[in-house]
């Protein structure tokens, strides 16, 4: 009887005591980035990927362009269209943003993550088959909140008509804009943390964001070899 009263005494010790003396819990996050599943937020930008060809205002560069595009698709697995809107969106930031330095490889991680590029459904000409609207508002294949879409909306064919969320090179552009809005030099770890994560609405989403970039990056190093 004794031992069974000291059974029943440490196993109410125990019911009673754990989990009491356990420190707090690390946010999903952090303990995600401890673990070393997903990246310490700040630590550093990722690499940029293989340039866009350089843009020429006055002369065509498509031909160039389509080039470019068709090779990094075929090293990185991206359509090969979406890849020409990144990188149509890379050379016009050079001039409209140049302090910005945003590379091609950061919109395609945000594709990557907001929508698998649109799940592949973009026309040759660009638009979407089937519209892309997330369940927070967000519209478009790269997720552009309503609010950041009204502020920093630009149509890339400059043809006059109206900027379409659901046109990729739209998109593209308009996210570029967005994230170079601030000024600031995203090949910095700190400016692009917080571009991506105030693009994205928060860090969680930029740290799924820098692995995608980082993966496309380095596939598309071998680009022109």
């Amino acid at each position: 009887m004794a031992v069974t009263g000291l059974v029943i005494a440490v196993g109410l010790t125990l019911l009673l005591t754990i989990g009491v003396n356990r420190p707090a819990a690390e946010s999903d996050e952090a303990a995600s980035a401890h673990a070393g599943s997903l990246p310490a937020p700040n630590a550093a930008a990722p690499p940029r990927g293989v340039p866009a060809p350089v843009d020429r205002p006055h002369a065509s560069d498509e031909a160039e362009l389509a080039a470019w595009a068709k090779e990094v698709g075929g090293l990185t697995g991206i359509p090969v269209r979406a890849v020409r809107a990144y990188g149509l969106a890379e050379m016009w930031m050079r001039t409209d943003a140049p302090k910005c330095r945003l590379a091609w490889s950061t919109l395609a991680g945000i594709g990557e993550v907001a929508s698998k590029h649109a799940g592949g459904k973009v026309e040759p000409n660009g638009e979407l088959s089937e519209p892309v609207v997330a369940g927070d508002g967000r519209v478009g294949p790269l997720h552009i909140t309503p609010a950041k879409w009204k502020a920093h909306r630009f149509r890339a064919a400059r043809d006059r008509e109206r900027p379409d969320p659901q046109h990729i090179d739209d998109a593209a552009v308009t996210a570029a804009r967005v994230l170079c809005a601030q000024g600031n030099d995203l090949t910095g770890a700190r400016a692009w943390w917080k571009a991506v994560a105030a693009f994205g609405g928060s860090t969680k989403f930029a740290q799924r964001v820098y692995l995608a970039t980082e993966r496309y990056a380095k596939a598309s190093a071998a680009a022109g070899r």
